[in-house]
C-alpha cells in the first residue's frame, strides 16, 4: 500500500514543551474522593504529563516568563479531559448513510465482516477510511479510541488500517481481529484457518508495540477469544482483549454460538481464572444481556463494559440491565458510518436513556418520580475515566497532577453555551463538537487543522465510498444473508418484527 503521512497542525507547541492554561473553569478529577472537581478561575501547567492544577488564576504564574513555556489565555472557557471511545470499527467509514434503518439482522451479511466489504475494499480503501475516520473522532475530542479492527482479511488490510490509526497523531489501542474470512460471496465461502496466519502476524507486529511513540497501542479482537488467542496476547505482551458480546432473547454472542455469553465463556478458559485475574484488559462490546454473575465476575477481575448506547437502541439488541454495571463501565460509538461518531452525543443519550428506563418503574406504579437516578456528572465520567479504567490507564480521561495531557478547550461564545455556570452540564447537554476550540493530545497543542481537500484525503474517502456502493449494488446480497446463517446458528425464527409507527395523515406511513 502507500505510505501516507498527514501534515498535522497541532497549533502552538511539542509534546516536549511546556504549556500553561490561564484562567477558565477547569473539570479536575480527585483519586481521594473518587469524583469531579470544578476549579474556577484556575490554571493548568503540562508538557505530555500534567505537572501542576491550581485553584487560582495566577497560582502558576512564577512559569509564565519561563521561554519555554507557552501561555495561553483560557479565560472564560471550559476546559474538559479528552473523551474515550472504547468501541469503534474505523475501518467502515466509507459506508456513511448506507446503513440508515440497518438493524442487527442484515448488518452481519451487509456491512460486517462477514459481508461483500472483504470482496470489494483494498488495503488503501482501509487506510484512508481508517485515517479519516480517526480523524473525525479526534476532531470531536475523542482523544482515546479502541478500535475493534476486524477488517484484518490479508496482512496487507491489517497494515493498512495498522497504519492509518498510527497516520492520525491520535491514541488508539487497534485490535487486530482474530477470526474468519470470507474469500467467496456466490457461492459463500470463508477461510477458517485465517486466524492461524493472523496470530502470527500479531506476534511480528507486538515487539514493535506501542507505535507512533506510544500513542498507538496494539491489542486483540475476538469473536470469542479461545485459549490460544489468550496465551498469544499473553506471550506477546499484548494487554489487551476486547470481544462483542451480544444476547438476544436466546442469549447469543455475535460469534453465534449458543450457551452461556462471552464474559462467562473467557472466564471459564483457564482453571482458576489466572487470565482475567492479572494486568490484560478485557472489554467486552454491549453486553446486551448481562446477568448477576456475569456482572459478579467484573467486578471481581475488574473488567469492563462498552456501553454503545446510540448503536444498542439502533440496531436492537438494546442495554436493559447495562444501568446496573456502569462501574465497570465506559462508553463507545460502534459503527459510526450509521450515526454519530462524538461521545458527547454518547454521554448525553446514555443518560437520558437510564432516567427513561429507571423513571418507568416508578410511573409504572402511577407515581411520579421525585429525584433523578442519574446525574450528569456520573454520565461525563462514563465518557472519561471510566474509559480508562477500561483500558486498565488511570492516568487517561482525567485532569490531574501526573495524568496525560489529553485536554480539551471549549469556548462558551456559541449561543447554545451563554449565561453556563455548570461546566459539566454545559458539555454533557448543551455543547456541541463545534465548540471545542482547542484539543491537546499526548501534549500537543491545538485545534486540529487537515487540509482535507488540498492534501487529497477528501477526494480518496469520496472515491472509496463510490467504489464501495457501486460493487454492494451489483452485489448478491441474499448468498451472504444465506451463508452466515448456514455458518451459525441463527434462523428466521430468531427474529421478529417490531411494530412499525406512522407518521404520516391518510394514506402511507413515511416509512
Amino acid at each position: 500500500m502507500l505510505s501516507r503521512f498527514i501534515s498535522l497542525l497541532f497549533l502552538g507547541c511539542t509534546a516536549q514543551s511546556l504549556t500553561l492554561l490561564r484562567g477558565g473553569t477547569f473539570i479536575t478529577y480527585s483519586e481521594s474522593t473518587s469524583n469531579l472537581e470544578i476549579i474556577t478561575d484556575g490554571a493548568m501547567l503540562f508538557n505530555d504529563t500534567i505537572i501542576a492544577i491550581s485553584n487560582s488564576t495566577d497560582g502558576l504564574d512564577s512559569h509564565a516568563n519561563d521561554e519555554s513555556v507557552q501561555t495561553v489565555n483560557t479565560t472564560g472557557k471550559i476546559i474538559s479531559p479528552g473523551f474515550i471511545d472504547t468501541h469503534r470499527h474505523t475501518w467502515q467509514t466509507a459506508m456513511r448513510t448506507l446503513g440508515p434503518n440497518v438493524q442487527l439482522e442484515n448488518y452481519f451479511w451487509m456491512f460486517g465482516s462477514g459481508g461483500p466489504a472483504p470482496l470489494i475494499l483494498s488495503p488503501d480503501d482501509i487506510h484512508i477510511a481508517t485515517l479519516m475516520g480517526t480523524l473525525e473522532a479526534l476532531n470531536a475530542g475523542v482523544t482515546t479510541s479502541l478500535d475493534f479492527a476486524h477488517m484484518t482479511w490479508t496482512r496487507a488490510h491489517a497494515q493498512a488500517g495498522l497504519q492509518g490509526v498510527i497516520d492520525s497523531g491520535a491514541r488508539v489501542w487497534w485490535c487486530y481481529n482474530v477470526g474468519p474470512v470470507v474469500i467467496s460471496g456466490d457461492p459463500y465461502t470463508v477461510n477458517r484457518s485465517a486466524p492461524v496466519d493472523q496470530l502470527a502476524h500479531i506476534r511480528e507486529l507486538a515487539p514493535n508495540s506501542p507505535f507512533n511513540n506510544g500513542l498507538v497501542t496494539l491489542g486483540i479482537a475476538a469473536d470469542p477469544p479461545t485459549v490460544e488467542i489468550i496465551e498469544t496476547a499473553q506471550n506477546s505482551s499484548v494487554n489487551l482483549i476486547t470481544a462483542h458480546d451480544v444476547g438476544g432473547g436466546k442469549k447469543r454472542s455475535d460469534a453465534f454460538k449458543d450457551g452461556d455469553n462471552v464474559i462467562t465463556e473467557v472466564n471459564n478458559l483457564t482453571p482458576g481464572n489466572p487470565t482475567l485475574n492479572s494486568s490484560m484488559a478485557f472489554v467486552f462490546a454491549h453486553a446486551s444481556s448481562l446477568n448477576p454473575s456475569e456482572a459478579r465476575l467484573l467486578r471481581k477481575f475488574n473488567q469492563f463494559v462498552s456501553i454503545t448506547p446510540e448503536s444498542e437502541m439502533h440496531y436492537g439488541h438494546g442495554h436493559p440491565s447495562s444501568y446496573l454495571i456502569q462501574d465497570q463501565a465506559s462508553l463507545g460509538v460502534d459503527t459510526h458510518f450509521t450515526f454519530s461518531l462524538d461521545i458527547i452525543g454518547q454521554m448525553r443519550i446514555w443518560l437520558q436513556s437510564t432516567r427513561l428506563g429507571l423513571y418507568q418503574e416508578t410511573l409504572d406504579k402511577f407515581e411520579i418520580p421525585s429525584n433523578t437516578p442519574m446525574s450528569v456528572r456520573q454520565a461525563f465520567l462514563m465518557g472519561t475515566r471510566n474509559g480508562g479504567l477500561a483500558l486498565k490507564r488511570p492516568d487517561l480521561g482525567v485532569l490531574r497532577e501526573g495524568a496525560k495531557a489529553d485536554v480539551l478547550v471549549f469556548s462558551t461564545d456559541a449561543i447554545g453555551l451563554i449565561g453556563w455556570s455548570d461546566p459539566v452540564a454545559a458539555i454533557v447537554l448543551h455543547s456541541n463538537v463545534a465548540d471545542i476550540e482547542d484539543i491537546y493530545g499526548d501534549g500537543n497543542a491545538g485545534k486540529l487543522v487537515v487540509d482535507w481537500e488540498g492534501q487529497g484525503f477528501a477526494d480518496q474517502l469520496r472515491a472509496s465510498a463510490v467504489k464501495f456502493r457501486e460493487a454492494f449494488a451489483k452485489t448478491n446480497i441474499s448468498a451472504f444473508e444465506e451463508g452466515i446463517k448456514l455458518q451459525g446458528s441463527l434462523t428466521d425464527e430468531d427474529f421478529q418484527d417490531p411494530f412499525e409507527v406512522d407518521v404520516t395523515r391518510g394514506d402511507g406511513t413515511g416509512f
